[in-house]
């Protein structure tokens, strides 16, 4: 008799049992697909800002004019920035911006020692000095980030 109720129990609901087992399979499916999409978006956006940064960076490579943006006894009262220094340090901001706001929106996973590298490099006179100018610019969140980096970073 129990037999019978089961069999009873799965003919009445066995449409209902697999509509939920389709539902429940399908949510299952999305999950799994939106994660893979969610790695493969963090991947693209990774070798996209790579991308950018090698291609700013050869633009310095490519003109040594531009070697004293990287010089830590650099004089700005002799002489102060350049309209291509200030235009490099300012596509480096713009740049690093990115990197901020792609890694507070979970988009990438920021590099090991970003705070270092942000720290050593705005400290420089140059970057520090344009950086000083422009970060006004700049929402409150990613200044912050910019100005800790520069003072944990000050030796």
């Amino acid at each position: 008799m129990c037999g019978m109720g089961i069999l009873h129990w799965i003919t009445t609901h066995a449409t209902s049992l697999l509509e939920s087992a389709g539902i429940i399979g399908s949510l299952l499916f999305t999950g799994v697909t939106l994660r893979r999409d969610s790695r493969s978006r963090h991947v693209a956006n990774l070798i996209t800002l790579t991308a950018q940064h090698r291609d700013i960076w050869e633009r310095f490579y490519d003109k040594p004019h531009l070697a004293r943006v990287r010089d830590p006894k650099a004089d700005l009262k002799k002489q102060p920035p350049t309209r291509d220094e200030s235009l490099f340090v300012n596509l480096l901001i713009l740049h690093l911006n990115c990197w901020y706001q792609a890694i507070r929106r979970g988009e990438i996973t920021p590099p090991e020692g970003l705070g270092m590298d942000v720290g050593s490099f705005y400290r420089l006179p140059i970057p520090n000095h344009i950086w000083q100018q422009r970060k006004k610019l700049h929402d409150a969140d990613f200044v912050r980030f910019v100005d800790e980096a520069i003072e944990q970073n000050h030796g």
